[in-house]
């Protein structure tokens, strides 16, 4: 079974796990990934990267850019990016920055955008830590059993909520002001979300809208409220959560990216065996910095990615680490590759 693995410099691909450097082959040369996803409903794999979104239908041998729409913006950053994919049994859709949402009706060969997203009232306080402007929908997931209803997850601006396909928008900012990573849907109305908080700098300046907190966060009530799981845990900025065989496990750090640039901050992972109300610290490769990003089930084991993301100036020091959990929670290296491990997805 083939493993694709999204990086900060393309899409790799390895047949088996362990590998050693130098196996992994690059399958897709697209820039920062920023999702790699497949669906019960929808035939092939799907990539949403810096440079554009991206189909494959032969395992990644060969991949058709879908023509998401992107133009160029009016800040320094030029040309937006796609940061999010998503397919339903009716349509597919996509996220960029700035940002905004389109749907495709007809596989991918012409886009529309979801001009009701940008209605939104709360969409003058969305920002990014790079510019006020710059906001990244960073989620777009489908309610379990219920295609129809989207979830958005905007970086940062909250979480926003559609029943009807994306024609119309609820503006839920006011349950979560923080910077979004994921929203992981496990049933209808049960809900975790992954989220950090832009740098309090910012806030100083007169931009800090949407600094937050941070912190793990569960809905019961289909996105209308949010818990915090983690109140008070110092490692609150989390990039993803992930849930196997009844056992929850986040990787948090204790400072947002800016601190990551020179080592100056420290990362933990945790587990929790009865859905949050108890956490426990466990050890893994990488620590105190490395922050894991992506979790999957490859062959039958728990696998997971780390590095260090979104820091303003890239690390060439730093190296994407591929880790596997063993029956007893002990984690170990099993792969590297020269750029950061952000999306893991089996074939």
């Amino acid at each position: 079974m083939p493993l694709l693995i999204g990086t900060d410099a393309g899409l790799y691909r390895v047949e088996d796990v362990p590998f050693d450097r130098g196996d992994a082959e690059q399958v897709l040369d697209c820039g920062v990934v920023t999702a790699v996803k497949t669906f019960d409903h929808a035939a092939g794999v799907f990539v949403a990267s810096s440079t554009g979104a991206f189909r494959s239908t032969d395992g990644g041998d060969t991949w058709t850019d879908l023509g998401v729409p992107l133009g160029d913006r009016f800040w320094h950053a030029g040309q937006s990016e796609v940061w999010s994919i998503l397919a339903t049994n009716e349509a597919l859709y996509a996220g960029t920055n700035d940002p905004y949402i389109f749907r495709s009706v007809d596989d991918g060969e012409t886009w529309a955008e979801l001009k009701g997203f940008r209605k939104l009232p709360s969409r003058g306080y969305w920002e990014s830590p790079i510019d006020p402007h710059y906001a990244r929908l960073r989620v777009l997931e489908s309610v379990p059993g219920r295609p129809e209803h989207l979830i958005a997850g905007v970086e940062a601006g909250g979480i926003h909520l559609s029943r009807d396909g994306g024609r119309t928008w609820l503006d839920r900012r006011e349950t979560i002001v923080d910077d979004v990573h994921q929203v992981l849907p496990i049933s209808e109305d049960v809900w975790l979300a992954a989220t950090g908080y832009l740098d309090h700098d910012l806030e100083n300046l007169g931009l800090g809208h949407a600094v937050g907190s941070g912190g793990l966060f569960r809905t019961v009530d289909g996105g209308d409220s949010w818990e915090r799981l983690d109140p008070g845990n110092d490692f609150s900025y989390i990039r993803r959560v992930f849930v196997h065989d009844g056992t929850l496990y986040f990787c948090g750090g204790e400072e947002a990216p800016p601190a990551w640039v020179n080592d100056e901050h420290d990362a933990a992972l945790f587990r929790s065996d009865n859905f949050g109300r108890d956490f426990e610290r466990i050890s893994y490769p990488g620590e105190p910095h490395e922050v894991i990003e992506t979790w999957t089930v490859f062959e039958g084991d728990v696998i997971c990615g780390a590095g260090l993301f979104d820091v303003p100036d890239q690390r060439e020091d730093v190296e994407g680490r591929l880790m596997q959990k063993d029956d007893d929670d002990t984690f170990e290296s099993v792969g590297r590759l020269e750029a950061n491990i952000s999306r893991l997805e089996p074939l």
